[in-house]
């Protein structure tokens, strides 16, 4: 205590300065209303500088966790399905990469709607980063939906909460594939259709993607049965199912390119020769 005394006799006339320079500064500010403006103007966007210096800092580290989070859960896929893939954490076209399938580019969410009948999510990579229409969309938790346009710099996704969709999903368990479409209602909730009603279901089941299109991959995925009953009128399940991304949540996804996808659609367009 002693020792604190003696420290403060000796720094006494630095705190009384300090302490009339306060209280001048107070008067002076609170004596002119526009000296009072410019005192708190300078004073928000020095706190702002700082403010967008941490907000950059955290949202470099949540996309960067993400990001970790996305490489865990695709490896466990590719040891599931010996698909080959690689994720692009750095938004830009690398080099070709003979041995992998699937490219993700991450991306961040700038605009999305979940309250309309057709919704669509705005991410902030177009074809400059080698983003291109009919690429898949997913976060860490799920598949988002499908690109439809794009920009050098920026894309349009219609979200899976959008009518006009049909994601090609399957169960996980069994295999048994069908169509999830969303009524247009509940956010969290869509329908699982053409599952066959002689398998057998339970709360909980997983849905994924069936990999049966070029736009995702096999297994990502998709959501969970909620409720199910088998319908009257055929030999179908009616199937609710709750989605495992909450769409009102949305901020960093990937963009899924398949490098083999044009090649893909070429050969199945060929198709239609054999039906004439």
């Amino acid at each position: 205590m002693e020792s604190l005394l003696k420290f403060l006799r000796k720094i006494h006339f630095l705190l009384i300065f300090i302490v009339l320079e306060t209280i001048s500064l107070i008067y002076v500010i609170g004596s002119d209303v526009e000296r009072s403006s410019v005192f708190f103007t300078s004073a928000n966007n020095v706190a702002g500088f700082f403010y967008d210096i941490a907000w950059n800092y955290i949202g470099y580290f949540h996309l960067r966790d993400e990001n970790e989070h996305l490489t865990n859960e695709l490896a466990k896929l590719k040891n599931q399905s010996q698909m080959a893939f690689i994720v692009d954490t750095a938004k830009f076209v690398t080099s070709p990469d003979t041995t992998c399938k699937y490219r993700f580019i991450s991306a961040q969410v700038l605009k999305n709607s979940t309250n309309r009948t057709n919704n669509f999510i705005t991410l902030n990579v177009g074809e400059n980063h080698g983003v291109r229409p009919d690429m898949g969309v997913v976060s860490t938790t799920g598949a988002v939906g499908v690109v439809v346009a794009v920009s050098k710099n920026y894309s349009l996704a219609i979200s899976i909460l959008n009518q006009k969709i049909g994601l090609s999903a399957k169960l996980k368990n069994n295999n048994f594939y069908g169509s999830l479409i969303w009524p247009g209602e509940n956010y969290q909730m869509a329908v699982l259709t053409e599952i066959p009603n002689h398998i057998e279901l339970h709360e909980g089941d997983t849905v994924v993607t069936s990999g049966y299109s070029a736009i995702f991959p096999e297994g990502i995925q998709v959501a969970t049965i909620k409720s199910f009953k088998k319908n009257s009128d055929d030999n179908f399940y009616s199937i609710d199912v709750k989605l495992s991304t909450d769409l009102k949540n949305l901020s960093n996804v990937f963009v899924i390119e398949n490098k083999m996808q044009q090649e893909q659609k070429e050969l199945e367009n060929q198709a239609d020769k054999f039906i004439q």
